[in-house]
This record gives structure tokens, C-alpha cells and sequence, in this order.
């Protein structure tokens, strides 16, 4: 029963995660008191903006929550819907988990930064920026290369969109140079749009249906059947 109720209304969640980010982005920006750039930031700047945009903040983290719910729906039921193994289900979580983790620590940063100390701000700020930025795309990495690479063993389509995602996915492991290297997060937008490509691609049309006798594939009535078992 979990698997038939993760297959149901899962392609909603891919628009609700991309419009959701785009929208924490242009708010986020039209409220905010000024900009910050966080790898480069110093202190007084962090602690200036941080104090100064709170409602900024808020509503940006709290529509980025939003976009992570829709991300973790849409990836646990796609992963579902080609019965993707373990390792995609670990990926959403992680890329869902993460971004959802960095819009916290955005808040907690707003709400401190008028009181906390110099090394608080500055390991808050690096806290928010890894997590949000290289680990959320590592997870998401791993969703686009598990889940197309399985749609590819059972023949689904649109090829094009699978084939995009199985060389997009590795892609996006480029952003974990921005661990060591800070200022290569300017990149981070172009990851970002391939995996909003890849998501925008399958929410529209689906993954079409796996080919007869391949791998994984499932018949209506033995998809029915385990349905009513469970």
C-alpha cells in the first residue's frame, strides 16, 4: 500500500519544488535590506544583513521548506514509480534533507545575528552555504543518475530526458569543489538549472511506461494485485 500511495500525485511535487526556489529567490531579494554573497562575506556584512533582513529571511527559508517537501514527494515517488533501489531513496533524502537543513540554519542566523559572536555567525553562515548548496546537489546528483539509468534499463521515455539526466547527474558532483574552494558556488546556478530541467522534463510527461519484459517492469495486474497485499 505505501508503494501504490507513493505513485499517486508525486509529479505535483517536481513544479512545487522549482517554482517554490525561484520564488524564495526573487522575495527573498525584493525584501531584503541589501545583498550578501556568502562565501566571501565578512563578519560585519553577515551580521549586518542578517540583522537588518529578517523578513527577507523568513520568507525565503520558509518557501524553500515548502520547495523541499515537494522535492522529497516527487523524488520518493519517482524513485517508486521505476522501482529505483535503495540508493535513490537515500539521494532524495539527502537532497531534500539538506536543503530543508540550510533554510533552518538561514533562520537560526536570523535570529541570532544581533547577539551571537563573530565564530558563531561565520560557522552558521559556512553551515548554511555546504549544506544547502554542495550537499543538496550531491543528492540530487544521485536521483538524476539512479532514477534515469533505471528508466533506461526498462525502455522508458522521453529518451532525451533520461539520457540528459544520466550525464547531468555526474555534472552536479562539481559543486562539492565548492567545499575547499568557496568562491566556485558562482557556478552553482547552472547545476542547479540542469536539475530543474530534469525535474520540470519528468513532472510534465512522466517516465512513459517500461518496455515489456525488462528489467523491473511491472504489469497493471501484478502492480494491482501487490497493491491489494500490502
Amino acid at each position: 500500500m505505501e508503494n501504490r500511495n507513493l505513485r499517486r500525485g508525486w509529479r505535483l511535487g517536481g513544479p512545487v519544488f522549482v517554482v517554490g526556489f525561484i520564488a524564495s529567490l526573487v522575495l527573498g531579494a525584493v525584501l531584503a535590506r541589501g545583498s550578501v554573497f556568502l562565501p566571501t562575506a565578512t563578519v560585519g556584512q553577515l551580521r549586518d544583513y542578517y540583522e537588518h533582513s529578517g523578513t527577507a529571511v523568513a520568507v525565503s527559508s520558509l518557501l524553500q521548506l515548502v520547495a523541499a517537501a515537494g522535492l522529497l514527494r516527487f523524488g520518493l515517488g519517482v524513485s517508486a514509480a521505476v522501482g529505483a533501489d535503495r540508493h535513490a531513496r537515500y539521494a532524495i533524502w539527502l537532497a531534500a534533507g539538506a536543503f530543508a537543513v540550510s533554510s533552518a540554519l538561514a533562520l537560526a542566523l536570523a535570529a541570532v545575528a544581533s547577539r551571537a559572536d563573530d565564530a558563531t555567525l561565520v560557522v552558521l553562515a559556512r553551515l548554511t552555504l555546504a549544506v544547502g548548496g554542495p550537499f543538496h546537489l550531491t543528492g540530487l546528483a544521485g536521483l538524476l543518475w539512479y532514477v534515469s539509468r533505471r528508466a533506461q534499463a526498462q525502455g522508458r521515455g522521453p529518451r532525451w530526458l533520461l539520457l540528459f539526466g544520466a550525464a547531468a547527474g555526474p555534472l552536479l558532483l562539481f559543486s562539492l569543489i565548492a567545499i575547499p574552494v568557496p568562491v566556485v558556488t558562482r557556478v552553482e546556478p547552472l547545476w542547479r538549472l540542469l536539475a530543474a530541467v530534469w525535474i520540470t522534463g519528468v513532472s510534465a510527461g512522466g517516465l512513459g511506461r517500461a518496455a515489456s519484459g525488462a528489467p523491473g517492469a511491472v504489469s497493471p495486474r501484478t502492480e494491482r494485485e501487490s497493491s491489494a497485499k500490502g
